[in-house]
């Protein structure tokens, strides 16, 4: 069944794997100097954060849909809240100064945020 709960977990296991792929890239570009290599790690930044906004609109509405409680859902949206600023942050660092040390600490928030927002929501399914 195609429905907006079940597209939410869809859209959600994308942008942490291409947030890591990204992040090897930039390391990769870093230890060959090889620019074409930023280029990748930009393109998996944006479609990650892509993905990021299509998993925030449609769990906001599973959440309403499936009529979670309040409490339990706040949490696990202001992380996804908080990565999606971030992975903004990192894809605008990645296009412009990917090495540099304010764009290393936007991608090591980012990690953080993922996992938070990924912990989070295990929270919610099983248990």
């Amino acid at each position: 069944m195609l429905s907006t709960p079940a597209l939410h977990p869809f859209f959600s296991h994308f942008p942490p794997a291409l947030f890591l792929a990204g992040l090897g890239m930039l390391a990769l570009a870093r230890r060959r100097s090889d620019s074409r290599w930023i280029e990748a790690a930009c393109l998996n930044f944006s479609a990650g954060l892509l993905m990021s906004i299509l998993a925030v609109l449609t769990g906001m509405f599973a959440a309403d849909i499936a009529l979670w409680p309040i409490v339990e859902v706040e949490g696990h949206q202001g992380y996804s809240f908080a990565t999606v600023v971030f992975y903004a942050a990192c894809t605008i660092y990645a296009y412009t100064q990917p090495f540099k040390p304010a764009a290393l600490f936007f991608y090591g928030l980012n990690v953080l945020a993922i996992g938070a927002t990924a912990w989070s929501g295990y929270q919610l399914v099983f248990h």
